[in-house]
């Protein structure tokens, strides 16, 4: 008997619906976009939708959103691995993910389409487990050039400038400019930080 040909499996259930989320969203917009235009465009059912994400298309909207996250703290840390001095990592990180952000389709639709939306999102509150997962990433990428405190304090600097960046971009300082960026960064990073500054209090 002649086997049957090789079929690629189609993708996970809900990997689909998270792709399809994010397609319709980037395309049309979140208020435009429901969970029964997810499901459709997903090959499921709207119970299955909700089955997977319980939460619906908010749900689906963190989790796009953190798979963004996700992918631009890989490529900052990848980046990071041949940076020559903290100034040099810290541009790095700041550079790439207003790049990346600047370039995501969901995060500009939602900036066009939903700027309340997006608002709630960054408040400080929403951006808690942000900051600590940023903090953990100083710890792990800039402590070759700083002790662990002033390195943590630098991961939640970088994600504080990229969302402040985000709610009101300056024209005038484009940080998708490499060496915006690092000057950017010389200017406004390096002095103070904390360890720093209780340094120089205890010597006044």
């Amino acid at each position: 008997m002649t086997p049957a040909p090789a079929v690629d499996s189609p993708a996970p259930v809900a990997e689909r619906i998270v792709e399809a989320a994010a397609e319709l969203i980037a395309s049309q917009g979140l208020h435009a976009t429901s969970v029964d235009d997810i499901a459709a465009a997903a090959g499921c059912g709207r119970a299955t939708v909700y089955r997977w994400f319980p939460g619906g298309r908010a749900e689906l909207l963190d989790v796009t959103l953190d798979r963004g996250v996700d992918l631009i703290f890989g490529e900052c840390a990848q980046r990071i691995a041949r940076a020559r001095s903290l100034t040099d990592a810290v541009a790095v990180t700041v550079n790439v993910a207003v790049v990346w952000l600047a370039d995501d389709a969901v995060v500009q639709q939602l900036l066009a389409d939903a700027p309340d939306t997006f608002a709630t999102l960054i408040s400080p509150m929403r951006l808690e487990p942000l900051l600590e997962r940023a903090a953990q990433f100083g710890l792990d990428h800039f402590s070759r050039f700083t002790d662990p405190i002033t390195a943590a304090w630098v991961g939640e600097w970088c994600v504080r400038v990229v969302t402040d960046h985000l709610r009101s971009p300056a024209p005038v300082v484009d940080l998708t400019d490499p060496a915006v960026a690092r000057r950017f960064v010389e200017s406004f990073l390096v002095p103070p930080s904390p360890v720093q500054s209780r340094t120089q209090s205890r010597t006044q």
